[in-house]
């Protein structure tokens, strides 16, 4: 937020008087107009700052309506037993209040086949567990789709069990880090990915290589393995370049395999 003139001024006059106790103490001494000068010219670039700032952030609210990753943001933003509202001034939908804790959708994945919308939802638990919705939570959210969705779209609310992924990945890292550490580290960012799936629901296999890649202190990854099990699949299948998720979000299989080894025992 912009400072006042008077503000900026009063901060360069303590400096300047401050350093230089010879100076002037008239109020109307050259050296203060020259101040009120320059205290001028930063209000003004800090007001274009707030202007730029609010107009960027106003940029990025504006989500296409309509589009999926405009249904991906307002499916994030239902909050569960509360009322949604309407504005008759602005024609909006919208809540009374802003309650974080009623935001109960952790993940969201919505596609279109057909001209049907698929939205596929699910909320993290105490441990940050993917879990369905209850019965009565995925009622609500289902009346709020239908509140907000365009005219004549035809959608789907599904909220199941989450898919399995199993992976076997070797993860080589730079020994002068401790390798608890490494593994700290590369456990938050598996769980990050886990979180933070694109809304497509597709799976890429180089995307979690990626995740893992970015932890602080590893070299290189070899991702082994990579297998999926969807809710109606009886064994899991092996996840080539990408695979669509059929809950459109994953939990990591008990069974998945982490190794750590020092680059320096990489094979050349």
């Amino acid at each position: 937020m912009a400072r006042t003139i008077k503000d900026i001024q009063q901060g360069m006059i303590d400096g300047l008087t401050a350093d230089r106790p010879g100076l002037s103490s008239s109020s109307a001494a050259e050296w203060r107009l020259w101040t009120w000068v320059v205290a001028t010219a930063i209000h003004l670039f800090e007001v274009v700052l707030d202007l730029f700032r609010a107009e960027v952030d106003e940029a990025a609210d504006k989500i296409a309506p309509g589009t999926v990753r405009w249904y991906v943001e307002q499916c994030r933003r239902f909050q569960n037993g509360h009322e949604l509202l309407f504005d008759e001034q602005t024609a909006q939908l919208y809540y009374a209040e802003d309650d974080a804790e009623a935001r109960i959708i952790g993940v969201v994945a919505v596609t279109e086949s057909a001209g049907l919308l698929s939205i596929k939802v699910a909320k993290l638990d105490n441990q940050n567990r993917i879990v369905p919705l209850t019965t009565d939570e995925l009622h609500n959210f289902s009346g709020y789709v239908e509140s907000i969705k365009f005219a004549g779209t035809q959608t789907e609310t599904v909220s199941t069990t989450a898919d399995k992924v199993r992976y076997n990945m070797q993860v080589f890292y730079d020994p002068a880090v401790p390798a608890t550490t490494v593994r700290e580290r590369v456990t938050e960012a598996l769980d990050a990915f886990r979180t933070g799936q694109d809304f497509n629901s597709i799976l890429y296999r180089q995307k979690l290589v990626a995740a893992v890649m970015t932890a602080e202190g590893v070299v290189t990854v070899d991702l082994k393995k990579l297998e999926r099990k969807g809710t109606s699949m009886e064994e899991f299948a092996e996840v080539g370049v990408a695979d669509e998720l059929e809950a459109g979000y994953f939990d990591y299989d008990d069974g998945s395999a982490l190794s750590f080894v020092s680059a320096k025992q990489v094979e050349l």
